[in-house]
């Protein structure tokens, strides 16, 4: 996370996210006592009045499901009203003692696997505080298609309305995965509800639409599958970062 500073300081002026941003940081725990360490100190950070001081957005420590060929067994996303938001959140956390101490316990308790920042574009379906599972399906565009692509989940949105449990929206990878341009992102309150929607897609005409439209300028990556394990919202929601782009 710490290396991710000085990229971001790099690309501040270039306007890469004009709205909201969430960033992924990726690492990997190889035991249970480390991963308790890394929660006591993510508990004590964000209680703190550094944190409620400085946070203007919302942090997730998320545990992975699943995530293909990666190591990757936890992940922080940062979810931030902008771009300078987030860039005022990372520099506070080098230079702070607060910073520096869960920094720290991080680095001795785990592996950096990989980090992401996403611009925010939209989100459809029903934004929810109670979602806390999350599919993350990967996909990459010309960048000419961009308004097609805009489209084409505008009207998924429509032809699946009232049948949808959950929520879903669409972000731009700025930085951190040359192979990917986008992220869908779908939430559900459980593994449950995600199962019970996902044995229907293959038969639901709007999703199959959906699926058909985009395989026309579309290419799929690959999917994660995690859950936020903690949430800390005591600046913004889930919801004031989902409705208020």
């Amino acid at each position: 996370m710490k290396k991710l500073l000085t990229v971001i300081l790099i690309f501040s002026s270039i306007n890469i996210a004009a709205g909201q941003v969430w960033a992924q940081y990726d690492f990997q725990v190889e035991s249970a006592e480390a991963q308790a360490k890394i929660i006591a100190a993510s508990n004590e950070l964000m209680s703190s009045e550094f944190a409620k001081e400085n946070l203007k957005g919302s942090v997730h420590l998320d545990a992975y499901i699943s995530n293909g060929s990666s190591s990757a067994t936890h992940s922080f996303a940062v979810l931030q009203p902008s771009m300078a938001a987030h860039q005022d959140w990372m520099m506070a956390l080098q230079t702070s003692p607060e910073g520096q101490k869960f920094y720290s316990v991080l680095n001795s308790n785990s592996t950096a696997i990989s980090e992401r920042i996403n611009s925010f574009i939209g989100s459809y379906g029903t934004a929810s505080n109670n979602d806390y599972v999350w599919l993350i399906h990967q996909l990459t565009i010309d960048p000419a298609d961009t308004q097609r692509l805009i489209k084409a989940f505008e009207q998924v949105d429509k032809d699946i309305e009232g049948q949808f449990p959950g929520q879903f929206g669409l972000s731009a990878v700025a930085f951190g995965q040359d192979d990917v341009t986008h992220l869908l992102t779908v939430g559900y309150e459980s593994v449950a509800e995600m199962e019970s929607w996902e044995d229907q897609v293959a038969t639901n005409e709007g999703t199959q639409k959906f699926l058909k439209t985009m395989s026309k300028f579309a290419e799929w990556k690959g999917n994660d599958l995690l859950y936020n394990a903690i949430v800390f919202d005591f600046a913004r929601n889930k919801e004031d970062f989902l409705l208020n782009n």
